[in-house]
């Protein structure tokens, strides 16, 4: 899963970063209201974590715009509010402009990571798998189970399979797909999707990853049936 953090104290930052990566998480960070606007019109995230009192841009204006739709990647996505900002009117204006949960500082971050994962497994109605034309994806164990094969994959291609499980027949170029599986800092020009996208076919079927010349991958399971 790919969260974004929108937060402004680097060693709130650094901590939050390295507990979320033991638990598999892909984070990216923006430090400022300008940089998580940026953020989001280019990138797609499972969750956003947002603090409100951000340089340049506050995080409700953020926020706002997030459920107008400005951000056309990400206009469904749960936002969870971090901030020290914890008066009940405050709480109360945050949910009313789209926040589905919140959380003061301090706080625990077995609590943050209980959060988390509440908001992402609502994301799926409550269910652990994603399945789509015979491929079954475990949310929890993240293996594949495709016609009585079970494969255990690894973190990219996890989250490779989720994005094209999560939106069968949708198209995805070569450079969204790369902004959805790794971090900010991803090199445009690698050939690492090719190289992951051979490894799935494998796995799903030859069929079950359509290339569209010049457009870019979409996920259909096998023509003749997985």
């Amino acid at each position: 899963m790919k969260l974004l953090l929108v937060e402004d104290e680097p060693l709130l930052v650094e901590t939050i970063q390295t507990r979320l990566a033991k638990q598999h998480y892909l984070v990216d960070v923006a430090q400022d209201g300008e940089e998580a606007t940026y953020a989001l019109q280019e990138f797609s995230y499972d969750l956003v974590l947002l603090d409100l009192g951000l340089p340049k841009r506050p995080g409700l204006a953020i926020l706002e715009d997030l459920r107008k739709g400005e951000f056309v990647l990400n206009t469904a996505v749960p936002v969870l509010i971090l901030t020290a900002r914890n008066s009940w009117q405050e709480r109360v204006e945050g949910l009313k402009k789209g926040a589905d949960d919140y959380l003061g500082k301090p706080f625990q971050y077995e609590e943050l990571l209980a959060r988390i994962e509440a908001l992402l497994r609502r994301q799926h109605a409550g269910s652990n798998e994603l399945s789509v034309a015979g491929c079954v994806l475990d949310l929890e164990t993240k293996q594949l189970c495709v016609g009585g094969q079970t494969y255990r994959l690894t973190l990219t291609e996890f989250r490779l399979v989720y994005v094209f499980l999560s939106h069968p027949d949708k198209v995805f170029s070569k450079e969204s797909l790369l902004a959805r599986i790794s971090d900010q800092n991803h090199d445009r020009e690698s050939n690492v999707i090719e190289v992951y996208i051979r490894k799935l076919r494998k796995m799903m079927g030859k069929q079950a990853i359509e290339t569209l010349r010049g457009l870019g991958y979409r996920f259909c399971g096998e023509k003749d049936g997985v």
